[in-house]
């Protein structure tokens, strides 16, 4: 059986009670596969994670490492905001070599811990237009994928239709990650890391359309797991 450890997010419920969540459908999605079980990565700071800004957290490795082992690979999820959480989550699946799927603010997380010349935690700039944020289920505009990258390998197709539904987008350069992909306006869509099994970040939300290429990445990131 195959562990994925889904990094949960900090909201407010109906009733205004503080809580972690993670994705339904990132949930929905791993529970197609016979061979997986998934479950939420929750941080070990004693804060409240909707009351802290981004990065304010502290990591407790020896606590976090210990669920980490028993993961075989990891999802960063989107969400209005990362942290140190996440970014540990993501360094060590790297370190590890442990498959990760990186999506939306998870992908602007795995950019900004790879940027050249970080000089502050959230390395992002605001979107240009209202072609990346509309509803999530929603076509809105259409991707190149770059050759003789691991993304054009599983999709296997010189561009893809996707969702977009993010405020900010990423558009300073990286250290060990490779684009491999781009927006039909030049923005950066999708990341990888090409000398791991599966390191891969989009900026989109496959988890939302379940179309071909979205079942494709999911496909790929579940087999690259051994």
């Amino acid at each position: 059986m195959k562990v994925i450890g889904v990094v949960g997010r900090a909201y407010y419920n109906r009733d205004g009670q503080k809580i972690f969540q993670i994705n339904e459908d990132i949930r929905r999605v791993l529970s197609r596969y016979d061979d997986v079980v998934s479950v939420m990565l929750l941080p070990t700071d004693s804060c409240y994670y909707t009351d802290i800004n981004m990065g304010e957290d502290e990591v407790d490795k020896n606590k976090i490492d210990y669920i980490l082992d028993m993961c075989d690979g990891f999802i960063i999820p989107g969400g209005s905001s990362w942290y140190n959480f996440d970014e540990y989550v993501i360094k060590y699946a790297c370190d590890k070599d442990k498959s990760l799927l990186a999506i939306c603010a998870g992908f602007q997380c795995l950019c900004s811990m790879y940027a050249c010349n970080r000089n502050r935690f959230d390395m992002t700039s605001r979107v240009r237009n209202d072609s990346h944020h509309g509803d999530d289920g929603k076509y809105m505009h259409k991707n190149s994928i770059i050759d003789n990258t691991k993304l054009k390998k599983i999709l296997g197709c010189n561009d893809i239709m996707v969702n977009s539904v993010h405020n900010d987008y990423v558009d300073f350069k990286m250290n060990n990650l490779i684009i491999s992909s781009y927006s039909e306006d030049g923005v950066i869509e999708a990341v990888e890391m090409c000398d791991k099994s599966f390191i891969i970040g989009v900026q989109w939300h496959p988890e939302y359309l379940m179309d071909d290429s979205s079942i494709k990445i999911f496909d790929n990131f579940i087999d690259s797991i051994k």
